[in-house]
């Protein structure tokens, strides 16, 4: 067996293609600021808030396909190692024609509720099916990415993320510029959920046509649900704050934490260079040490950035609110670098989850489904002031790392 490579040259096998796909999604968060920085400043505060939360309602709904991403990209990642091209094609393939069938229900189930609030004259039924159209398109697209993944297309994956946020940006800002609302904007953003999603499947044709013919793939499978579960139990112990503040607040003050969410969520975006990279490299790897090592390489990786990160928006949370946003939401500036640290340590505990999914050890999901319960009690019991949701998130994810990191150590 070959020994485990040191820490630091774990850390320097990741940084070549970590970085690129790191800068693209850097670059990618710098599109989706814009987005979120003119519509800040062209709509009213009640506006933004409701696009703000239907944002959040699209993110939400998309992470449960990041299991079939997960499970295409370990699959894609396995064949190709083992020189089965057509295996791998079989994958993508039949995953995504197996997902067809669910954003079809996804976008019935929208057409149907806003036929149900038009009927009843409350809500905004456009803003409804558009949401419903995002969520359809973007259950399928995380399938073709994890093809892109396990193929360790990283360029063409990099490529892939700066393609959906300039999309959506140019959509959304035209839209709102010239006049149109929430729900518009959001018409705007499913439209470019559907470019994306065809655009990045071309560079998969030649996979695709070497695909062999195999029986129905079953998706509704047990480490599929689990998988899914732990991706949209992560995203919504980040995100559910956003809504709870739309709830409990009234709709300046609401608006204000959604800018202030919205500028701390670019930690978020920290761990998915290295973990694009680490997935198809930890999932063959075979051997507990090297993942280990592979694991804390990522981990210090992620750590540093975000440390960096949120001192930079502590620091800087006055101007960045007042100069980006606008002063129309200065409430928002004591709430960034607190929001930013929580943001840092879901960052942390993003890099476990992924680690675990890349080696099919889904019982996680379980720890965190406890996890969520707690939140969403203490929410329920503190939601008076802002401080009090910002104080569960530091805390709930400190948890949550904790938490990681201690059934890593019982299960390993």
């Amino acid at each position: 067996m070959e020994p485990a490579p040191p820490p630091r040259l774990a850390a320097r096998a990741l940084l070549g293609p970590g970085l690129f796909v790191g800068g693209a999604v850097v670059a990618a968060n710098g599109l989706n600021a814009a987005f979120q920085i003119v519509l800040a400043r062209v709509l009213e505060p009640p506006e933004y808030s409701l696009l703000v939360a239907l944002v959040v309602i699209t993110l939400i709904a998309a992470v449960p396909p990041l299991a079939f991403q997960a499970a295409v990209a370990r699959e894609v990642a396995v064949a190709i190692d083992g020189g089965r091209a057509a295996e791998a094609g079989a994958a993508i393939r039949d995953t995504v024609r197996g997902l067809v069938p669910w954003a079809l229900s996804a976008l019935l189930v929208g057409g149907i509720a806003a036929g149900g609030l038009a009927l009843g004259g409350r809500g905004d039924a456009g803003a409804t099916v558009a949401t419903a159209a995002t969520i359809s398109a973007a259950l399928v697209i995380p399938a073709v990415w994890g093809g892109l993944q396990g193929a360790r297309l990283f360029v063409v994956l990099g490529l892939a993320h700066l393609t959906f946020a300039g999309t959506r940006l140019a959509a959304g800002v035209a839209i709102g510029e010239a006049g149109g609302g929430a729900g518009a904007v959001m018409g705007g953003v499913a439209g470019a959920t559907v470019v994306t999603l065809g655009l990045t499947l071309l560079p998969l044709r030649p996979l695709l046509r070497r695909a062999e013919r195999t029986a129905a793939r079953r998706l509704a499978t047990l480490p599929n649900a689990a998988a899914a579960t732990g991706l949209t139990l992560l995203t919504a112990l980040a995100s559910v704050d956003v809504l709870v503040a739309k709830l409990a607040f009234p709709s300046a003050t609401a608006g204000a934490y959604g800018v202030a969410s919205v500028g701390a969520r670019v930690l978020l975006l920290v761990p998915i260079g290295v973990t694009t990279v680490l997935f198809p490299r930890v999932a063959v790897l075979r051997d507990r040490a090297r993942e280990r090592r592979h694991l804390l390489a990522g981990l210090a990786v992620v750590g540093v950035l975000g440390a960096a990160t949120t001192a930079v928006l502590w620091a800087a949370a006055g101007p960045l609110i007042r100069h980006v946003f606008g002063e129309k939401y200065a409430a928002a500036i004591p709430w960034l670098g607190p929001l930013s640290l929580a943001m840092a340590l879901y960052a942390l505990a993003t890099v476990y989850l992924y680690h675990f999914l890349s080696l099919a050890r889904t019982r996680f999901s379980l720890v965190l489904v406890g996890v969520f319960a707690g939140q969403l009690i203490a929410f329920a019991a503190l939601h008076g002031r802002p401080a009090e949701l910002i104080g569960i998130q530091i805390a709930v994810a400190a948890l949550t790392v904790a938490a990681a990191e201690a059934w890593y150590l019982f299960r390993h």
